[in-house]
Parts: C-alpha cells; sequence; structure tokens
C-alpha cells in the first residue's frame, strides 16, 4: 500500500500496550474500539489485527496489489474508480486501485482493514502507534506521502462484496442522543454541590483543543470546596479530570499514565467508541451508571460483536 498523499493523521491502531503504565508507557491503541473490530471482522481478520485509523482530511491510498479491504467508523465518502465505497462491508479491489476520500459526512475517525493485514513490527506486545513516543506503528509516526507499506497476504481470488445488515450496525446509529454513563472519580467531592447539579444537568461542547490526547471541553465552570493541590496520581482513558481554567479534560487513547489535576469522573468503557466519533463543536453530556449495569452493556456489546462475526464468517465461508 502506497500512501500517495498523506492525510490529517494517518496511523496504524491495535487495542494497545496494557500493562505497561508502571514502566510510564500509556495503553494507546484506536480511539473507536467497535469500528476498528467491525473492520477486521469484515476483512475476515481476527479482531486484534491493526488497522488503519484515519481523520478528515483522510489520505489518498493506492493498492499494488489485489486486496479485500473494509471500512467502518467514520464516513469520509471513500471511492474508487469512480464508485462510491460503502463503510461497513467487505470490499475486493483490483491490482492498480486508488481510494480516495472527498468529503466528511459524518464522524472523526474511519478505520481501514486490510485482510490479512500489514507487515508491521511488534513493540512492547503491541503495533500500535505511539506518537509523543515514537513507538510502534509505521516508524512510530503518523504516515507521509510516498511511504510504502508491506501487506502480509496474497489475494488472488476475489468475492463479491458482503454488508452487515442494518441491525448490527444500531451502536452507531443513536450515538450522539445518548448521554454518556460516568462513575465519580476519586475527586469528585472536591466539587461544589451547585457544581455537582450542572455537571450533571447542562451539556458541555468539545473545543477545538482536542486530539488522541484528550478533549478539551467548555461548559459551566467547576467551583471546588477542596483548594488542596494534589500530587500527580494515576490517570486512564476516559478519565475527566478537572483543569486549573475550571473547564473539563477528556483523557483519550494516547493519555498519560498520571496527571496533577482532580479527577472528578470516569467514563464507562462501553461509551468510548461514541466517544471517538465526535468532536469540535459537538456537544455532550453525563448520566452516573451504576457497575452492574456498566458490566451489562459492556458485555452486550461483546455479544453484539460475536454475533457478527459468526454471521461473517458464515456469509465468507458460503463464497469460498
Amino acid at each position: 500500500m502506497e500512501i500517495q498523499k498523506a492525510g490529517l493523521l494517518d496511523s496504524f491502531q491495535d487495542a494497545g500496550r496494557t500493562c505497561m503504565a508502571g514502566l510510564g508507557v500509556g495503553q494507546g491503541g484506536w480511539m473507536d474500539s467497535l469500528a476498528a473490530a467491525l473492520a477486521n471482522i469484515l476483512a475476515g481478520n481476527d479482531r486484534a489485527e491493526p488497522v488503519l485509523e484515519m481523520h478528515f482530511p483522510a489520505p489518498r491510498l493506492c493498492f499494488e496489489q489485489a486486496v479485500f479491504i473494509a471500512l467502518s467508523g467514520a464516513d469520509f465518502g471513500a471511492s474508487a474508480h469512480g464508485v462510491a465505497l460503502p463503510l461497513n462491508r467487505r470490499i475486493s479491489l483490483p491490482a492498480g486501485s486508488e481510494i480516495i476520500f472527498q468529503k466528511k459526512i459524518n464522524g472523526q475517525r474511519c478505520y481501514l482493514a486490510m485482510a490479512g493485514g500489514w507487515e508491521l513490527p511488534s513493540v512492547l506486545n503491541s503495533a500500535s502507534t505511539l506518537l509523543k513516543s515514537g513507538l510502534g506503528g509505521w516508524q512510530g509516526r503518523a504516515l507521509k506521502k510516498n511511504d510504502k507499506i508491506p501487506l502480509k497476504l496474497k489475494i488472488s481470488t476475489l468475492i463479491e462484496q458482503i454488508k452487515v445488515s442494518s441491525f448490527f450496525l444500531a451502536p452507531y446509529m443513536w450515538y450522539r442522543a445518548a448521554p454518556f454513563h460516568v462513575f465519580p472519580g476519586p475527586e469528585w467531592d472536591w466539587l461544589s454541590a451547585e457544581t455537582k447539579k450542572q455537571i450533571m444537568e447542562t451539556a458541555f461542547t468539545i473545543t477545538p483543543s482536542n486530539d488522541r490526547m484528550g478533549y478539551r471541553l467548555a461548559g459551566a465552570h467547576l467551583e471546588m470546596v477542596n483548594k488542596i493541590e494534589m500530587k500527580s496520581s494515576a490517570v486512564l482513558a476516559g478519565t475527566i479530570q478537572r483543569l486549573s481554567n475550571g473547564q473539563p479534560l477528556i483523557l483519550m487513547a494516547d493519555a498519560q499514565t498520571t496527571g496533577g489535576y482532580p479527577r472528578i469522573l470516569q467514563i464507562a468503557t462501553v461509551d468510548f467508541p461514541r466517544l471517538a466519533q465526535l468532536g469540535a463543536g459537538d456537544s455532550l453530556w453525563f448520566s452516573f451508571i451504576k457497575m452492574e449495569t456498566a458490566v451489562q452493556l459492556m458485555e452486550s456489546q461483546k455479544q453484539w460483536l460475536q454475533q457478527t462475526e459468526a454471521g461473517m464468517r458464515f456469509q465468507i465461508a458460503g463464497f469460498s
């Protein structure tokens, strides 16, 4: 695969580096685990295979050999040979195909999975690109024009496109309409009673200062009753901190391992995929959730992926 034109930020991501926080290495990995897994399932890969995570403007890609691909997540108006490429399908492309992304229709991150995957080195048990540290992916950085990334799989036989039913796409159809489920953070009680009420009753807006490390939000000023200057403490993706300007910050996939701001809330893992598809100007609000309910929702999401994968394996087998 050759990068004929680089996008805003194109990088290879998998599930990231687990159990490395003690060494000061953040987990990283894909922002939208659901879209990444779905793309891999459609491509016939293991769900853990690295995918290409793209933002808009997205890259122009050329494939020297025939390939199977799948796109999921954000819709950037992909096309090849003048024909639109739909999301959430297994697509066959002949050798020499070029993919362009013409228009940002919805969402923030689009994922491309390649049948068989790319030849990428494993660094600390992951191929994910950790941009701040220059680890993993392709030379530890975002992709550039003229990069050529070797593919693992040589494909000689092509099959028809296979579409995921609308039932399977349901989790993406309501992502803008639902609150984000949260748990109280360790410093939640440092906030005033009025501020606690405002957080749970008003919306916040994602500012232009957002990236893979975090989303800065704008909204109600968060008043503190505890003015103690805290020491750096453990944080992780989904931690919501109260910054010195009184506004919240949501830590995302490339979050650091420690931070010195009060940790007021923690977003439930099941909502990370929805959060990953929001960007500047989008609004969000919060709702408390019980741990047992969050676990049930996570199990439902896992079952949805398992059912999708089983259905796809059956369909692909029918073509072979």
